[in-house]
């Protein structure tokens, strides 16, 4: 079975970006570390979206 890892990076992207702002009274950086690790998911998401797509059309 394949696994496609895209909502995942997706969801994780959504939650960095929430904690991030939660945190923000908490630690000075929180967001910057939120929105950062934020994009870097978002760039994973379309990594595995992009590949998903490669092996779908390879298997036509």
């Amino acid at each position: 079975m394949k696994r496609n890892y895209t909502v995942l990076f997706l969801l994780l992207c959504s939650a960095s970006i929430a904690g991030g702002l939660a945190l923000s009274d908490v630690f000075n950086y929180s967001m910057i570390v939120g929105a950062g690790s934020g994009t870097i998911f978002l760039l994973c998401a379309a990594f595995f979206a992009g590949k998903n797509e490669k092996t779908q059309k390879d298997s036509e």
